[in-house]
């Protein structure tokens, strides 16, 4: 892709691309305040540090989108959400955000009068091979000495487009164990979307083409991405290795806060989704006022049957289960219909009381006068004793009890995949010194006593 420095570069002149936003030069060869050339280095540099501080800016909004499904994928392959595997990944959507701002920016200030002027993309895409080294010969007329070439804008330009793959032919070697061919497929498949993206003109956004779809920007991003696998040969034997198996058997089986407090993030993000599918089916069907009074009852409904029909039916929510945890009694045996009805009424009373008092505020449910007193009295103590003083006691007793555990005689348990069951082994050493190969009932409940995080 052609990637330019800020400030609309004018067309080329005798091989070279002249700026509009450099004075101009003065006789023998000078500008003011220095030379012509030491002036144009940095703007070059400028125009690309640009698009790198945008993506430090928009990096955190899009990190969120991919905070949930990124940590479940986590424990699902690993056994964890964090880790140099989780490091890499948002290191790799940084990387990509940059890349594609740095084909994006800067963006014309003036749509409307944009398309009315012109620019070095006015003239169509470029699709003579190589036409970069021929620029780049024009531009040092005879002169191939290293000051010279780093004068060049053309010079800047083509060394830009050779690394902008570059990390990406690293990450696909390294992190996702792709071969020559599938890192060179994917480095022309990214190059030519990026140039498509430019050719349109940010996909219609303008009404024609802000920068030039060139032939040579395929070539050097796919060889960029090329150099980039063969670096990452060498590169992957002095960093650490991306072994998921070893990670799971490792971690796998560890019931922790973070993994517990996503189990009840995901449960609680469900069924709000679910609630408001619900609620917008009914109120496209008939009228606002019908799915209004509709839409507690059945979120009252829909909440009653995530919270605490399933989990007494199979011993687990949805939310656990994508993050492969399951409710049992310390021995490894099933908790019965009783235990996780305790154990859900003490966990969700905040939910519940929250939900009632909405209820009761919006005119669904009639209490008496004292009523909404009672309910934000009962409100903060089980606040306290779910939010405050379950996450401190199961991080300082030894066995990782939560008081509404005890009270229930509930634990959360690790569910090993069947491979996993042939491959974990005990942490405790047996009688004669040798770690144990963990049985059929201890993997899938997981008996394992649960470290902290």
């Amino acid at each position: 892709m052609v990637i330019r420095a800020a400030g609309s570069p004018g067309p080329v002149r005798g091989g070279r691309l002249h700026d509009r936003t450099r004075p101009n030069p003065l006789p023998g060869g000078t500008a003011a305040g220095g030379g012509a050339r030491r002036r144009k280095r940095p703007l070059v540099l400028t125009g690309y540090l640009l698009p790198v501080q945008t993506a430090l800016w928009v990096f955190p909004f899009v990190a969120l989108l991919f905070v949930l499904p990124a940590a479940i994928m986590g424990y699902r392959r690993r056994g964890r959400a964090g880790g140099w595997s989780a490091l890499l990944f948002y290191s790799f959507v940084f990387y990509l955000l940059a890349a594609l701002l740095q084909t994006m920016m800067p963006l014309p200030t003036d749509i409307d009068a944009h398309c009315t002027v012109a620019n070095y993309s006015s003239g169509g895409p470029q699709l003579e091979p190589l036409h970069f080294a021929r620029t780049v010969s024009q531009g040092t007329a005879g002169d191939w000495s290293p000051q010279n070439l780093v004068s060049l804008t053309s010079t800047w330009t083509s060394l830009f487009n050779l690394l902008l793959l570059l990390p990406l032919g690293v990450y696909l070697r390294y992190y996702m164990r792709q071969g020559l061919l599938g890192t060179t497929a994917v480095a022309l498949g990214t190059s030519l979307f990026f140039e498509t993206t430019q050719l349109t003109g940010l996909w219609f956004v303008y009404t024609c083409p802000y920068r030039q779809f060139n032939v040579d920007d395929l070539l050097l991003n796919t060889l960029g991405a090329v150099l980039g696998w063969l670096v990452a040969g060498r590169l992957g034997h002095r960093l650490p290795a991306i072994a998921p198996d070893r990670e799971r058997a490792r971690y796998g089986s560890r019931v922790t806060l973070p993994r517990r407090f996503l189990a009840y993030l995901t449960d609680l993000l469900g069924w709000l989704v679910g609630w408001t599918l619900v609620t917008g089916l009914v109120v496209a069907a008939t009228d606002t006022t019908t799915g209004r009074e509709f839409g507690m009852q059945a979120g009252t409904v829909l909440g009653l049957a995530w919270f605490w029909l399933v989990p007494a039916a199979f011993g687990t929510t949805p939310g656990k289960r994508v993050v492969r945890l399951r409710i049992m009694r310390p021995d490894g045996s099933r908790p019965g219909p009783f235990r996780t009805t305790v154990r859900c009424a003490l966990l969700h009373a905040p939910l519940a009381l929250g939900w009632l008092l909405l209820a009761e505020r919006t005119g669904m449910v009639a209490l008496p006068d004292r009523a909404e007193w009672l309910l934000l009295a009962a409100l903060l103590p089980a606040f306290v004793l779910v939010w405050v003083w379950s996450p401190l006691a199961a991080l300082l007793r030894g066995d990782g009890r939560a008081p509404y555990e005890r009270a229930s005689g509930t634990v959360n348990r690790a569910v090993l995949s069947r491979r996993e069951r042939g491959t974990a082994t005990s942490e405790e050493p047996s009688a004669d010194g040798v770690p144990k190969q963990l049985s059929h009932e201890d993997t899938a409940s997981g008996s394992r006593p649960a470290p902290g995080p």
